[in-house]
């Protein structure tokens, strides 16, 4: 699948940035100003272009999955944690996949890992690639100083910091290249918004041919930190996605048509990141303003997605999941002849998946159920009649399982087909094996991998 890769990474971490906030306490444009730190020290190290752009995007991407590693216990964002390690681990594999990211493999593998041996990997400086030391340092100071502001005051704690923590956290040779490259002016240009256009003029626009497997585990990875930011509906995103791929092998759609029915799914309620937690998880009634604000989630949707090239379908099939045939609809109050038939599906499937699924507050309608209302909305002139009968044939044979978050890595791993172990170090690989595969952690060749799921005969 063919995008407008800086746009797309923008996406990504502009949502991370969200999740970051809200759930680590981290300040905003995190991924971004990680990644502009980056490209300045691998500059400062003579690095040529194709590496220093690898690194940057690394930088940007690095946080990728982190709503993946989020504790399986997890019951607010005060109590969240993550599995550094494996965090580490479900980041390199993501980033894999992409064909700049061979130029600095490692980079986000070790982005966590001390240069005494204690981090998440154990691995100490004279073992870790020195991309991930430069993700490293970037990011442990963005996170514990808030670069989202900058005064003479905090600089001179940064470079304090740095030499208590020289030859624990950081390599000697990693704080005298922070300190050099990352000066004050740098990091007063990246405070706030600001760092939106330094990394748009640092990266050049270039269209990345996406594998649909890696597509397919970003959305889902997004559809996670998505529902995540409501207890309410947890696993909402999921439950649309996998029907909309269901209604798909309905319809006879393609492979990869199913697959962008899936990713639309996913993101479609994307955009609710953008909205304060204190309304999505309001217990008593919204005010008017308040519902307003909540309808705004699908208007930021078509805002996180509208700007990637190469994803203007799948933008309007998600943005679109409120809109009405009548025009009563949001965001963009549109009607019947300017709403396609994958728009119209990802509204029927929309309500449909609301009035099916269990949530705190009630109990999960039976199929039936929630036909007798989407036939009243089609009769109204809101819904698609035949889209619904369509949804009826294909569903009625579902039932919705009662699913807990403990549930979450079983209903993500279903989209990972192939998992292969490392034998020497314990590295997992999700995806296919592939002849010239070289593990990320100890450089093993993938021919002595040991596949872990056992494939049907």
């Amino acid at each position: 699948m063919k995008l407008e890769f800086t746009n797309f990474v923008s996406a990504i971490s502009r949502s991370t940035d969200f999740v970051e906030e809200e759930i680590l306490s981290i300040s905003q444009y995190h991924e971004k100003r990680v990644a502009v730190m980056v490209n300045a020290m691998g500059k400062a190290m003579g690095m040529d272009e194709e590496t220093v752009y690898a690194l940057t995007m690394a930088g940007a991407l690095h946080d990728c999955t982190l709503s993946e590693n989020l504790n399986d216990d997890y019951t607010g964002y005060d109590l969240a944690e993550l599995n550094l390690a494996e965090h580490c681990l479900s980041g390199e594999q993501m980033l894999l996949y992409f064909p700049f990211y061979s130029k600095v493999r490692g980079a986000v593998l070790h982005h966590h890992d001390r240069a005494d041996g204690s981090g998440a990997l154990g691995m100490t400086a004279d073992q870790t690639p020195i991309y991930g030391q430069m993700i490293h340092i970037a990011d442990r100071v963005d996170a514990r100083f808030g670069l989202l502001t900058m005064d003479e005051n905090k600089y001179r704690d940064i470079q304090a910091w740095l030499e208590e923590e020289r030859d624990k956290w950081f390599s000697d040779e990693m704080c005298r290249l922070f300190v050099r490259s990352v000066d004050y002016s740098l990091l007063e240009s990246i405070t706030g918004e600001q760092v939106i256009k330094v990394l748009e003029r640092l990266v050049p626009p270039v269209v990345i041919d996406v594998p649909m497997p890696v597509m397919r585990r970003i959305s889902t990875s997004f559809a996670h930190i998505t529902d995540y930011k409501s207890h309410f509906t947890w696993r909402h995103s999921l439950g649309i996605a996998e029907k909309a791929e269901q209604m798909g092998e309905y319809y006879g759609y393609h492979r990869e048509l199913r697959d962008k029915l899936y990713i639309a799914g996913a993101l479609h309620d994307i955009g609710k990141l953008l909205i304060s937690n204190d309304i999505l998880e309001k217990p008593g009634k919204l005010t008017r303003e308040e519902y307003r604000e909540i309808q705004n989630h699908a208007m930021g949707t078509w805002e996180l997605l509208h700007n990637i090239g190469g994803m203007e379908d799948i933008c309007r099939w998600a943005s679109y999941h409120h809109e009405k045939l009548d025009g009563s609809g949001y965001p963009f109050g549109l009607k019947a002849e300017q709403l396609g038939k994958h728009e119209r599906m990802m509204a029927c499937l929309d309500i449909y998946q609301a009035l099916v699924e269990e949530r705190p507050y009630k109990e999960g309608m039976s199929h039936s159920a929630a036909m007798e209302i989407l036939r009243k909305m089609g009769a109204a002139g809101q819904l698609d009649g035949d889209i619904i009968q369509d949804i009826d044939r294909c569903h009625a044979h579902l039932k919705e399982k009662k699913s807990s978050r403990g549930q979450r890595r079983e209903v993500q791993q279903q989209y990972h087909t192939e998992t292969w172990r490392c034998p020497v170090c314990g590295y997992v690989h999700e995806g296919q094996m592939t002849k010239d595969f070289i593990c990320p952690r100890c450089e093993q060749p993938g021919s002595i991998f040991e596949r872990m799921d056992k494939p049907e005969a």
